[in-house]
């Protein structure tokens, strides 16, 4: 049946040609369809009975005299004309655990190998926290980069990118094949030397800007219709030799945020736009200010946006009668105001932002982290600065962006692994062509869910929380507490210093020290007050005697829009099979989902017996987020479909000139 479903279309771009002499593949429905397909099935039988015969192929390669780089280079031989059979996979997986075990020290684990075999089967693999992930990418991007596919691999932040280079440098090495990493701080040659690797590690923030850069170099810069037809056809055009070589193969470490949470947020090449003048920022300030919310205007808190009613349009037309510029522009003011109405109540300091060292600095919202070099668009940027009295920017001009959407699909090659991936299998069926399989773990699950607790307010909820911090901490288990944003992080940790605790922080504000804080936040009785940061690319390390305590206590203050996003927080507590417990506090007076603007819980549930608050708690919980996550893919798909629509028009009007 796979065989059947290969040949509806060819796995790479042409017979007798080189990986990376194709920049990328055409966006085609039926080729995703195909690989979800393919994806299915093949996630389906990667199970026990292939990773035994992966194991078995392990064994007889170790038992061989040959080096490791004469096996390598012998597989690559007959494997050049012939990429991407099952058993050319299964020996390269094999070769890749026979250097891992030589190299590094380490004995790939059964799910570790079936997580690798789903991501080569272009899947993405649901792998619990504490498999493992780090093993199961090299493995996978050994294997592909065997058959002579260059392989790009995409973690989540910088330190993780060199982190990881480097480690496995020796791995990739014995098998004749070359690694690097590409970082921020690289310069344009440095850059162009890294892309040439077997395997690169990199963030998709600098692989997305790159292809930008390629692409704009590449394209008449006053033809935004040419420019558009080299981000669909891929082609390099005569600005000199491209810093990437193509997008053969990506792997994709936390594959749900860069597929789904961060699918719609745009990846932007602009420049200061030098002409744009003052903007009149501090009058819509002023404006705004005066303007009364109902009468004159309305706030969508789901949406960050702010509307003006007909009574505050011609409220604002009355005060701009003696202004001149783009303030004799009905639509023009309009929307400048309302930019600036969202400023100053939809954009909070220490939760949205922080300003640090003069500047404002977007916190993001799913991962809890700064996200440097990221500008709010239309004017927000300037207006939060003006609002702060931080140092000013210029308005920027795109010259050419794309969305995360849209990049990784245009990959020959996709796969990736996460431990939160079944809730958004749907929709990266549907989206991406890849089929979600979940990795059963190798040891059973000891994390014990308390479940959730109802209090009447926000101040309730600190007195309960405090006394339950300290009697965990007490019995010599250390705590993990989950909050909403760094204002919320902060005032807790200055309550608890008030009541004789000893917190630590790790928000946005404190991200330098990330390391160092969750080096200690495993020891016994040390207390952890974290934001989101919490939820990725973090492990706390326990003691046996901590283990013997109880291990990690996780008390989380609120729950997230998404059931994802709870899952990633609760998956810190008993990894590789440690104990550990996950319990919840909300209060009444306070949105669910950990979203402005949903819904509370009703009043009469502070009225009914505990036990049975509980209940009716949970039940609405997960009617919100359903609804909320329901609404979030609905947008995603819309913005798609908006994305899409522009990158033909352009096209189109380039055809007509």
């Amino acid at each position: 049946m796979v065989g059947a479903l290969a040949a509806v279309l060819p796995d790479r771009p042409a017979p007798g040609t080189r990986w990376g002499d194709y920049p990328q593949r055409d966006e085609d429905r039926l080729r995703g369809l195909r690989h979800a397909l393919l994806g299915r099935v093949r996630g389906l039988v990667a199970g026990p009975g292939r990773v035994a015969t992966i194991l078995g192929r392990a064994e007889r390669l170790a038992a061989e005299e040959r080096p490791l780089p004469a096996l390598a280079a012998a597989l690559r031989a007959r494997v050049a004309s012939a990429e991407g059979g099952h058993g050319t996979q299964a020996e390269a997986l094999a070769l890749a655990c026979v250097a891992a075990r030589r190299e590094l020290g380490l004995t790939p684990y059964p799910s570790q190998l079936r997580a690798a075999a789903i991501m080569l089967d272009e899947g993405l693999a649901e792998l619990a926290t504490g498999e493992g992930k780090t093993l199961a990418l090299a493995l996978a991007a050994a294997a592909r980069a065997l058959t002579g596919v260059p392989v790009h691999v995409v973690t989540v932040n910088d330190y993780l990118v060199e982190r990881d280079a480097a480690a496995l440098e020796p791995f990739f090495r014995a098998l004749g094949l070359t690694v690097d990493r590409v970082l921020a701080v690289d310069a344009p040659e440095r850059r162009r030397r890294a892309w040439r690797a077997d395997v690169v590690y990199c963030t998709a923030h600098e692989l997305m800007f790159d292809y930008l850069r390629d692409r704009l170099a590449g394209a008449d810069r006053a033809n935004l219709g040419a420019l558009a037809a080299s981000l669909r056809t891929g082609a390099a055009g005569a600005g000199g030799t491209p810093l990437l070589r193509g997008l053969c193969s990506a792997l994709l470490d936390e594959a749900d945020g860069l597929l789904v949470d961060e699918a719609t947020l745009p990846c932007i090449l602009a420049q200061p736009d030098t002409d744009a003048g003052e903007g009149g920022w501090d009058t819509a300030l002023r404006l705004a200010r005066h303007l009364w919310q109902g009468r004159d205007y309305t706030l969508h808190a789901a949406q960050r946006r702010a509307a003006l009613t007909d009574a505050g349009r011609e409220r604002v037309a009355r005060a701009c009668a003696g202004l001149d510029g783009p303030w004799r522009i009905a639509r023009r003011r309009d929307t400048l105001v309302a930019q600036a109405l969202s400023a100053l109540h939809l954009y909070r300091r220490d939760r949205e932002y922080l300003v640090r060292d003069g500047r404002i600095e977007i916190v993001d919202a799913n991962t809890g982290r700064v996200a440097p070099g990221r500008a709010w668009s239309a004017g927000l940027h300037q207006l939060i600065e003006h609002k702060e009295r931080t140092a000013g920017t210029l308005p920027h001009r795109t010259m050419v962006q794309i969305t995360s959407a849209q990049f990784f699909a245009r990959y020959w090659r996709l796969g990736g692994l996460s431990a939160t991936l079944a809730e958004a299998a749907g929709e990266l069926a549907s989206s991406y062509g890849v089929a979600v399989v979940k990795v059963p773990p190798r040891t059973p699950s000891r994390r014990v869910d308390l479940g959730l607790s109802v209090l009447t307010d926000a101040s309730a909820l600190r007195t309960e929380l405090i006394a339950r911090t300290r009697r965990l901490a007490a019995s010599g288990r250390p705590v993990l507490i989950g909050t909403r944003d760094v204002a919320e992080s902060e005032a807790l940790a200055a309550e608890m210093v008030r009541a004789g605790l000893a917190p630590a922080v790790l928000n946005a504000r404190h991200d330098r020290d990330e390391a160092a804080t969750i080096a200690q936040a495993g020891t016994a009785s040390r207390i952890t007050i974290a934001t989101n940061m919490a939820g990725r690319g973090t492990d706390i390390v326990l003691s046996p005697a901590v283990c013997a305590a109880g291990g990690l206590a996780l008390v989380a203050t609120h729950l997230h829009a998404s059931r994802r996003l709870d899952r990633q927080l609760h998956g810190r507590v008993a990894r590789r099979g440690e104990p550990g417990t996950v319990e919840t506090l909300v209060s009444l007076d306070a949105p669910l989902a950990g979203a402005a603007g949903t819904p509370r819980l009703p009043p009469l549930v502070g009225h009914l017996p505990s036990c049975i608050a509980c209940g009716v708690a949970s039940m609405w919980i997960q009617v919100v987020q359903t609804l909320e996550s329901t609404r979030a893919r609905h947008a995603r798909r819309r913005l798609r479909a908006q994305a899409e629509a522009r990158a033909r028009q352009h096209v189109i009007g380039r055809v007509i000139d």
